[in-house]
């Protein structure tokens, strides 16, 4: 019995176990599930968190760099539009100084000192910009921050691109419309050794054959745009950094990689998060960041929020997993909603972003005296213009106003362009609604048209010039009205360039009004062949490109090669060139005595290697130069030549100047070289000077000897050369022979020597054999 009591006590206390058991595996199950379910809902939380400040930190950054790109375009203008204007008013005022001194009959060299002096403080861009004068054979006239250099030439100077940049401002001024452009190169920074890139604006001040120009360095607009985004910065959490001004690099950067930062790369610090990217444009490195403490107050907020009320749910399994779920959903609709308050929130920074671009382009396209649209928005219109629709530009210039200018001042002259753009205005809209009216620089404004034919633009032009010529003005109690004229362009294109062009055409012609026509179209195309060729004759210096090719001088009795013609060649990818495509443009550029040396080095060279007699042109430029005559004769002496050499002088130049060509003729006589006078007879023909210099020989032109077989006159005359030059034992060469009954001809009349296509054309090797 005592054993059966026992066990039924044993089993009375089962229910009560199992119970118990039960109760404490429901109370761990509960634990286990809130256990896992408050791990689960930390890390969601902190994932959630982490996600949201990743993707603003990104979407800040991208911002950022937006903003970067446009400050750096709209300052790249303004800064450009800013130099130009600064060099076109130091422009102005070195030519009313040398007007205003000219007409009291002042020497040049006070006059040149007094521009000097007078543009040596002038000062832009915070004192960083200044004024520099160069004369455009290279040497430096004026330089204030750097005032060595001055008298110094800088032709063969090269920037660390390995740009000539003295050759590249002569290119400029000479070729370019009105004599000035940009150019971009590297140069020392003021008070520095460091050198940059600096953008320049020059040109051309004609009575001393100076370049007036201005510039900008990269590192001025650089710390422009720098100091605008980081005060934009602080508002959003944004920064940049800038090695090159940075010397030490913060912490966050250390041990990063360029291609981490190329890609974009978040950065853990003890406080912050930060999100990284290179800027490659200036090698700066952006980036935004938030701080740890901001996202830990997040995380708490979710998690407080949560855990609440979690607690009330810990009874149930169910009502756990019921909650948990819930809970998760209310989770993820604070998540939505606090990312769309963050997204609002940068939305709104990037609204206010928007808007002040926005005004900084309303600032770069507006004219500060006038108010008017400037040159940059007249570009900025072209763009959206319709390509299918007509347009009409009208360039309207004041043409008194430099004397008004220099009469008042530029303060009044400022007063008189605002009171004449105001007027323009008002009766361009009078006329004409749709047009717009613009200021393109100092005194020259702009009319546009989209819409009307080219008589009714024409007409409105008129009637426009007509009005603003009748309006009265005053300064100082002084009236006075404003010479108008205009140009017109129809080719969007090349609107400015043409409008311009026909303005100063209509000055040259004393027109009110010029349209861009075909004879304006003809040397504006003339203008880009010679820069294509200037730019083929550097390119060929450069590469050594520049030969000479020989044609053979026949004895006429014997048939016999007796010496060769070396003629100038340049070399390009588009085929030969001869002296008639480039000679003209080679002079403008003052590149034509290094071609000269080019080729009169290979000729010499060739001669002594050959032992071939050879005959090398000469010009005026050549013959006036000491230089150039002292460098000809010491390679006459090193190659040993001189008595194998004939120098060809053309015959309207060699009597240019007697005493030049006497003092060279006697220098090279004194070696045993020859003297020969070129085309004879094509210019001046003058036996008096050809008894006074008694060349060795004398070379008949082509043109009369092409005639010797077909007009008794020309052969009369061919005589007489002949006849003369005997008489004074001369040799004569006939040009130009190309045909037999021309050598014929030539060997009758008792020419001594032939030259042209019947015996050889001009090759690069030396042939002695005839090819009749």
């Amino acid at each position: 019995m005592a054993k059966l009591k026992g066990d039924k006590k044993t089993l009375s206390t089962t229910p009560t176990l199992l119970i118990i058991s039960m109760l404490v595996g429901l109370f761990g199950l509960v634990i286990f599930f809130y256990t896992f379910y408050k791990s689960e809902l930390n890390q969601a939380i902190y994932k959630s968190v982490l996600t949201q400040a990743k993707n603003r930190l990104k979407y800040t950054t991208s911002s950022y760099e937006s903003l970067l790109k446009e400050e750096g375009h709209l300052n790249l203008k303004e800064s450009k539009e800013e130099i130009k204007e600064e060099v076109k008013n130091a422009w102005v005022i070195a030519n009313s100084i040398y007007h205003f001194c000219k007409r009291r009959g002042c020497r040049d060299e006070t006059i040149k000192l007094l521009i000097k002096n007078a543009l040596q403080n002038y000062r832009f861009f915070n004192g960083l910009g200044y004024i520099f004068i160069d004369k455009v054979k290279g040497r430096v006239v004026l330089n204030p921050a750097h005032p060595q250099i001055e008298g110094k030439s800088m032709w063969n100077w090269k920037d660390l691109k390995g740009k000539f940049v003295h050759r590249e401002f002569e290119r400029i001024v000479l070729y370019s419309p009105n004599g000035e452009g940009f150019i971009t190169y590297y140069w020392y920074k003021p008070n520095s050794k460091e050198v940059d890139k600096k953008i320049s604006y020059i040109k051309l001040f004609k009575p001393y054959n100076w370049i007036i120009g201005g510039g900008v360095y990269s590192f001025q607009i650089k710390e422009k745009i720098k100091k605008h985004a980081l005060s934009v910065g602080k508002a959003i959490n944004a920064f940049i950094y800038d090695p090159s001004s940075q010397k030490e690099k913060p912490a966050v950067l250390k041990g990063l990689k360029p291609e981490d930062l190329r890609e974009g790369v978040f950065v853990y610090t003890k406080d912050k998060l930060y999100y990284l990217k290179l800027y490659p444009e200036w090698n700066w490195i952006v980036g935004s960041y938030i701080s740890k403490s901001e996202m830990v107050k997040d995380t708490f907020y979710l998690q407080k929020e949560f855990l609440t009320k979690a607690n009330k749910t810990i009874v149930l399994t169910s009502a756990v997993i019921l909650i948990i779920i819930t809970l998760s959903s209310f989770a993820l609709f604070n998540y939505n909603r606090k990312l769309a308050e963050s997204i609002k929130e940068l939305k709104e920074k990037e609204g206010k972003l928007i808007k002040l671009t926005r005004n900084l382009k309303i600032i770069a396209y507006k004219d500060e005296i006038t108010d008017l649209p400037n040159s940059k928005k007249l570009i900025e219109d072209l763009i959206k213009i319709d390509p299918s629709k007509n347009i009409h530009f009208a360039l309207i210039n004041i043409r008194n106003f430099r004397e008004l200018n220099e009469l008042f001042g530029f303060d009044d002259g400022n007063k008189i362009l605002k009171a004449f753009a105001q007027n323009l205005k008002r009766e361009v809209k009078k006329l004409c609604k749709s047009c717009i009216v613009y200021r393109i620089r100092g005194d020259k404004f702009g009319v546009l048209s989209c819409g009307l034919n080219d008589t009714q633009f024409i007409e409105l032009i008129e009637k426009i010039i007509q009005k603003l010529e009748n309006h009265e003005f005053e300064v100082n109690n002084i009236k006075f009205k404003l010479d108008v004229i205009a140009g017109i362009s129809k080719n969007r294109d090349n609107l400015l360039i043409e409008a311009e062009m026909a303005e100063e055409e209509a000055k040259k012609r004393d027109f009110k009004l010029y349209v861009f026509d075909k004879e304006l179209e003809n040397k504006f195309k003339k203008l880009e062949e010679n820069l294509k060729i200037a730019i083929l004759l550097k390119d060929a210096l450069e590469n050594d490109k520049v030969v000479p090719f020989f044609q053979p001088i026949v004895e006429l009795k014997s048939l016999k090669v007796v010496k060769h013609e070396a003629l100038m060649r340049v070399e390009t990818p588009e085929g030969i060139l001869n002296p008639g495509q480039f000679l003209e443009v080679a002079k403008k550029i003052s590149i034509y005595k290094k071609l000269s040396q080019s080729v009169l080095e290979k000729a010499f060279k060739k001669c002594a290697e050959t032992g071939t007699d050879i005959s090398v042109n000469l010009s005026t430029e050549d013959l006036a130069s000491n230089r150039m005559v002292n460098w000809i004769i010491g390679k006459l002496e090193e190659y040993k030549i001189a008595e194998k050499v004939c120098f060809e002088v053309v015959e309207t130049e060699a009597f240019s100047d007697l005493k030049i060509l006497e003092n060279f003729y006697r220098r090279i006589k004194d070696i045993g070289a020859l003297l020969a006078i070129d085309d004879f007879g094509s210019g001046y023909s003058n036996y008096e000077y050809l008894a006074t210099v008694k060349p060795d020989v004398v070379k008949i032109d082509g043109s009369l000897i092409s005639k010797i077989s077909t007009s008794k006159e020309v052969e009369k005359l061919v005589r007489h050369i002949v006849a003369f030059c005997k008489d004074l034992q001369i040799k004569t060469v006939a040009e130009f022979i190309s045909s037999k009954e021309l050598y014929e001809k030539a060997k009758e009349i008792g020419i001594d020597y032939g030259q042209g296509y019947y015996f050889g054309k001009p090759s690069p090797e030396i042939k002695n054999e005839l090819e009749v």
